[in-house]
């Protein structure tokens, strides 16, 4: 069962994701903040990061940043509801993003996509 980690400081938000990813059958942690993150990268080593950019005060786009040079082979998928935020989204090396509103399907769609390509990537590094 892959893991998956939410970032929303939308505490609403932040559920209907937890719920909807267990209800696909994702083990899922929430968290709403930069300090959330590193512990749960720590001990829940996530498979995926979906991440929303606007965190109270903080930038989601510089967090995945910090986060993708310490962890190069972890997904992250930015969340938005500012297309215009989300059109540089490579040069803070997410792997993807989804734009607010979006439907569950897309959601859904996106994250299976993700974690199998990256499933698939771990495969080929291994038999290497």
């Amino acid at each position: 069962m892959a893991k998956i980690l939410i970032v929303e400081d939308n505490h609403d938000l932040l559920e209907f994701f937890c719920l909807l990813m267990e209800k696909h059958g994702f083990e899922v942690k929430g968290a709403s903040s930069r300090i959330e993150i590193d512990s749960h990268l720590l001990l829940f080593k996530p498979d995926l990061i979906m991440m929303d950019v606007m965190l109270h005060g903080e930038d989601g786009r510089d967090i995945c940043k910090e986060i993708k040079s310490n962890h190069k082979h972890l997904p992250i998928i930015l969340l938005s509801g500012n297309p215009q935020v989300l059109s540089n989204f490579s040069e803070y090396h997410a792997d993807d993003v989804i734009e607010k509103p979006f439907t569950i399907g897309t959601v859904i769609n996106k994250v299976k996509e993700i974690i199998a390509q990256n499933s698939h990537k771990k495969l080929e590094e291994n038999i290497k």
